[in-house]
């Protein structure tokens, strides 16, 4: 899971268009090549590599692709370190529907 400046710039349109009152359709997994919805939130905080401050990557994956997910910065890590895997807030609601 990589921070980059596409991701960030998605990230920020997608805020933009939830403040818009735009409904959002459900987001399609992050992974190139994948078109599958997306189920899952991916989160990774760790330290950046210069040491001042924290970095977050965050993708949104279908459940194939946040089950091969795993930690990859294990070495920048610190009291602060994060990684999780959890459900996408629209996939728990559409299951109880």
């Amino acid at each position: 899971m990589t921070d980059t400046e596409n991701s960030r710039e998605k990230q920020t349109d997608d805020e933009n268009r939830r403040e818009d009152g735009v409904p959002e359709s459900p987001p399609e997994c992050h992974r190139r090549g994948c078109t599958e919805r997306a189920t899952f939130v991916v989160l990774e905080r760790y330290q950046e590599e210069t040491g001042h401050g924290a970095v977050e990557a965050e993708a949104v994956l279908c459940q194939e692709h946040a089950a091969e997910e795993s930690p990859t910065n294990l070495a920048d890590s610190y009291a602060d370190y994060v990684f999780r895997v959890e459900p996408l807030e629209e996939t728990l609601d559409m299951d109880t529907a």
